[in-house]
């Protein structure tokens, strides 16, 4: 405080000037459901022949770009038809934060014939009260990721994370952390703090306390390599050194689970920035 100057070690220059976007989707029973969507920053806006072989694919992302690494509303159409649609039942309710992107009229003429969604646009103005991620939820992600990169750092881990397939590769394991019923009641608390749900949810561990440790002592070894381990998974509780990114550690939970669709509880699908 009262600095005029802050020194900070980062790991490319882009880092703090390029910026991509998330995509994702919770429901009021707490569940964070894929895919995650996420929008890449690439000059054309699209991806090159060469690029699309070489993207990293995994399971639980939807990949799309754009030339500034926004959204834009054929982004939502997209993201509308191929992971909200095929995420829900016969009936749903989809809230949306009042981004301009945010044309519920060309969504409504998508919803197949099968299919009843409602629509419910938040007020403007009221984001930091009402918005469920925003109230509860974004910042938890964005110190996860901020947390790996730090220990990248720290550690000397050969790895830049602002590639393009390293930031697939770690939104994807973040999502898939972030998935376990360990957290839960996380993302019901969310709903419950902004005033959609009457009852508190049960008590939660932090994403952050739990997979990352600060204590100088009697700090874990890596299941795999036996060195000083930095993250734990939320699923199999195993402690990783480098091996929890470089071998890509994605925990295969029950395919149901996985392919989780809603009935009549309210979802929230809303934009999550970061800054390569």
């Amino acid at each position: 405080m009262g600095a005029k100057t802050i020194e900070a070690t980062i790991q490319s220059l882009s880092s703090i000037s390029h910026s991509y976007t998330i995509m994702p989707i919770i429901s009021a029973d707490g569940s964070l459901l894929s895919p995650l969507y996420i929008v890449l920053k690439e000059i054309t806006g699209s991806f090159g022949p060469r690029v699309e072989e070489t993207l990293f694919p995994p399971v639980n992302v939807y990949i799309a770009a754009s030339k500034s690494g926004k959204l834009t509303t054929q982004h939502l159409k997209i993201w509308f038809l191929e992971v909200y649609l095929p995420n829900t039942k016969e009936k749903s309710l989809l809230l949306l934060d009042s981004w301009t992107g945010h044309c519920p009229e060309q969504l409504i003429e998508h919803i197949p014939k099968d299919k009843q969604v409602t629509i419910v646009t938040i007020p403007k103005k009221t984001t930091a009260f009402v918005q469920p991620l925003d109230v509860f939820g974004f910042r938890i992600w964005k110190n996860f990721i901020r947390s790996f990169s730090d220990n990248v750092i720290l550690h000397n881990y050969d790895v830049n994370l602002h590639l393009r397939n390293n930031i697939i590769k770690l939104q994807s394991l973040t999502h898939n952390q972030l998935s376990s019923p360990r957290f839960k009641n996380l993302f019901k608390y969310s709903w419950y703090k902004s005033g959609y749900l009457s009852t508190r949810p049960e008590k939660f561990e932090n994403p952050i306390n739990y997979c990352y440790f600060k204590e100088e002592k009697n700090i874990p070894k890596c299941s795999i390599c036996g060195k000083m381990a930095f993250i734990r998974c939320a699923w199999c509780k195993n402690y990783f050194f480098d091996h929890f990114f470089e071998q890509y550690h994605y925990y295969e939970y029950d395919e149901l689970m996985s392919q989780m669709s809603l009935g009549t509880d309210s979802v929230l699908a809303l934009l999550l920035p970061f800054l390569e």
